[in-house]
Parts: C-alpha cells; sequence; structure tokens
C-alpha cells in the first residue's frame, strides 16, 4: 500500500487559501485555492496546469512582502 500524499496549503496575500498535493518527486499535481473562509473553491487546477501556477518556490511565495521599489 502506498504512504498517502501530503497536501500542504498556504494563505496566500489576498487571503485565499492554496492547498497542494504533490507527487512523489515534489511536483504540485493539484491545486485548490478557497476563498477566505475556506466555504467556496475559486481555482481547481490539475497536472501541468498545477505545477505551472503553484510548483515553484517563487510562485508560492506570493504573501511575501514585496521589495521595496518593486512597484
Amino acid at each position: 500500500m502506498r504512504p498517502r500524499r501530503l497536501r500542504h496549503g498556504r494563505r496566500l496575500s489576498d487571503g485565499t487559501v492554496v492547498v497542494t498535493s504533490q507527487d512523489d518527486d515534489g511536483r504540485v499535481i493539484h491545486a485548490i485555492r478557497y476563498d477566505e473562509l475556506m466555504e467556496h473553491v475559486l481555482e481547481d487546477l490539475k497536472g501541468e496546469a498545477a505545477e505551472a501556477a503553484y510548483g515553484s518556490r517563487a510562485n508560492v511565495e506570493v504573501d511575501s512582502p514585496a521589495e521595496p521599489g518593486a512597484d
């Protein structure tokens, strides 16, 4: 029996929450973005679309403060 894949959740700067599932190699295979209260699904991405949107560390770090002068 394969172990259950871990899910990772993260609150973004706009208040929404993204929950991702990863494969054995650490690639994002499923991403669901919820509203602030996690009552409504705003976005449900699978496969390459999930990896492109939330797969790299840079894309996940959207809730980090902007660097000065980044405007």
